[in-house]
C-alpha cells in the first residue's frame, strides 16, 4: 500500500496524528510506505516522524516538492499550501513504476483497515472518490455540467499508470496556466476539471467530512444547496462509522488541535496524538479568516432557519460569483 501526504513544517504534527492512525489501524497490510511531498519540514519533525514510522516497523519516504514550485505559484494559497497543491505533480514526484496511490489530507484520521478499499477496481476510471456537497454554480463555474462528478480531494485513490498514460500533470500544468492559477478551491478545483468522466464515487464513510458530522441532512441542503449530493441514508451510515474522517474548515465548527475544542471524533484525534510523538506539543489557537468569523458570529446569534438560509445563498449563489471577479 502507498499512502501519499503533503506538507510543511506547519502541518507536520497534524499529519504525524494522521499517520499515526494509518499505521495503528493497517497493522496486518504488509507492505505499507508513505510518501511525504515535503515543503521544508524540519529535521525535528522528520526525526519524530521516522521515530514514529520505525515503531510501527513501516517505511516513510521523503519527497521535495521545490522542483515543482514554480508550477503552482499561480494558485492562490488562501485555500492551501504549495505543499498542499504539490498532489497536482504526482508524476513529477514520486516513483514512476507504482501502480496505485492513496492521497491523504493531513487532517484525517484513519480508523479501519483500507486494504480491501485500497486494491478495489478503478473501472476505468483513474481516481475514486467521494462526493462533495457543492452548488450547480461552484460546478458552473470551473466548466463542469450541474450533474458532473465533484469530489472532496483531500481522500483520493489513484490509478497511478492510468494517471501517467493520460499525462495528467501536463493537463494539470495546462489548467493553472489558462485561468491564470484562478480556479476556485484552487487544486481541489483543478482536480476536477482535469478528471472529469473519469471519477468513481465511493461511499462517504471513506471521507466522511466535517460538514456531515455538523449539519442534520436537511441543514446540509440548506446551507450548501447541492446539485448532487449522496443520500441521507448513505451520509448517516458514513457518520456512525466511517473508516476515514476529514476535519475540513466549516465556519461554524473547531478543529481537534485548537484550544478548547469539542466535536465528533475529536477525542479520537486526541488520543492518536497522545500515542505519537507530539504528544506534548502544545494546542493551537484558532484560525479563521474574517468571513469565517462573521458567518460563525451571525450563525450563532440568529435562529438557524433564517442563519442558514442567508449563509447558504452567500456561499451556493454569491460566492461562486465573487470567485470570478
Amino acid at each position: 500500500m502507498n499512502v501519499v501526504y503533503a506538507s510543511d513544517d506547519n502541518f507536520a504534527e497534524i499529519m504525524g496524528v494522521s499517520i499515526c492512525s494509518l499505521f495503528e489501524n493497517n497493522k496486518d497490510v504488509d507492505s505499507l510506505t508513505v510518501y511525504i511531498l515535503e515543503d521544508n519540514i524540519s529535521n525535528e519533525n522528520k526525526r519524530k516522524l521516522d521515530e514514529l514510522a520505525l515503531t510501527f516497523g513501516r517505511e516513510i519516504k521523503y519527497k521535495s516538492i521545490e522542483k515543482v514550485k514554480s508550477n503552482l505559484a499561480s494558485l492562490s494559497q488562501q485555500r492551501g499550501s504549495l505543499s498542499t497543491f504539490s498532489r497536482l505533480m504526482l508524476s513529477q514526484l514520486l516513483p514512476l513504476e507504482l501502480e496505485r496511490l492513496l492521497y491523504l489530507d493531513c487532517d484525517t484520521i484513519i480508523r479501519k483497515n483500507l486494504e480491501q478499499f485500497y486494491n478495489q477496481d478503478f473501472e476505468g476510471n483513474i481516481v475514486c472518490g467521494v462526493l462533495d456537497c457543492i452548488s450547480k454554480q461552484h460546478r458552473a463555474r470551473i466548466g463542469l455540467a450541474e450533474n458532473d462528478i465533484y469530489i472532496n480531494a483531500g481522500m483520493m485513490l489513484i490509478d497511478y499508470q492510468a494517471w501517467q498514460h493520460n499525462s495528467m500533470d501536463e493537463k494539470i500544468r495546462s489548467i493553472i496556466q489558462k485561468h491564470s492559477g484562478k480556479v476556485p478551491y484552487a487544486d481541489q478545483g483543478i482536480v476536477n476539471i482535469s478528471l472529469n468522466g473519469k471519477i468513481k464515487l465511493v461511499h462517504p464513510r471513506y471521507n466522511c467530512m466535517s460538514i456531515f458530522t455538523t449539519f442534520s441532512f436537511n441543514d446540509l441542503l440548506e446551507y450548501r444547496q447541492p446539485s448532487a449530493c449522496a443520500s441521507s441514508k448513505t451520509i448517516e451510515e458514513a457518520k456512525r462509522d466511517p473508516s476515514i474522517v476529514h476535519f475540513v474548515t466549516l465556519f461554524c465548527a473547531s478543529r481537534p488541535w485548537f484550544k478548547n475544542s469539542k466535536g465528533c471524533f475529536f477525542d479520537e484525534w486526541k488520543r492518536y496524538k497522545e500515542k505519537s510523538p507530539w504528544k506534548d506539543a502544545p494546542e493551537r489557537n484558532p484560525q479563521k479568516y474574517f468571513f469565517q468569523k462573521l458567518g460563525a458570529v451571525f450563525y450563532k446569534i440568529t435562529p438557524k432557519c433564517i442563519s442558514l438560509t442567508i449563509l447558504g445563498f452567500l456561499h451556493a449563489r454569491i460566492k461562486p460569483w465573487l470567485m470570478g471577479k
